[in-house]
């Protein structure tokens, strides 16, 4: 049972990073930014200031999230919350998630890299199966089963 729970929606400002521990441990992180922003009373929006996480996925989690990009939109729930300082000697926070979901608030849904098919594409799939690719089942990433 969890006592705790943080719930932060952000950008990705960068593409996920891998990295191992010393007895071998996998861990993908990446940074996100979260930017709030209000209408005032002459109906006029107004932004406010950016805040700034470090996000580390482990196990499982990590190598799904290792398919975000830079500008995905995520709704990460932290697991634990640790304050350090930046390289620039400023407050931050590194979050360690316990679960992360791609947001569709402003956006679809998109999580790794999206080939997108033009109009006469046909793909062939491993069985040998072909399709119009605008048929096959969601998305395809795998450049080499697009042909003309």
């Amino acid at each position: 049972m969890s006592l705790f729970t943080c719930i932060v929606e952000g950008r990705l400002t960068a593409s996920p990073q891998t990295g191992h521990t010393r007895d071998g441990r996998e861990y993908v992180q990446f940074p996100i930014v979260h930017r709030d922003r209000y209408r005032d009373h002459s109906g006029k929006w107004v932004d406010t200031r950016a805040m700034f996480f470090e996000v580390m996925c482990w196990g499982d989690l990590a190598a799904r999230a290792r398919n975000l990009t830079r500008g995905d939109q995520v709704l990460v729930e932290a697991g634990q919350l640790l304050p350090y300082l930046n390289d620039s000697d400023m407050p931050s926070l590194k979050v360690q998630v316990r679960n992360l979901s791609v947001s569709m608030r402003f956006t679809d849904a998109h999580a790794g890299p999206a080939v997108k098919a033009r109009c006469g594409d046909i793909v062939t799939t491993p069985d040998g199966e072909q399709y119009v690719a605008h048929l096959y089942p969601e998305v395809t990433t795998d450049p080499q089963l697009l042909h003309r």
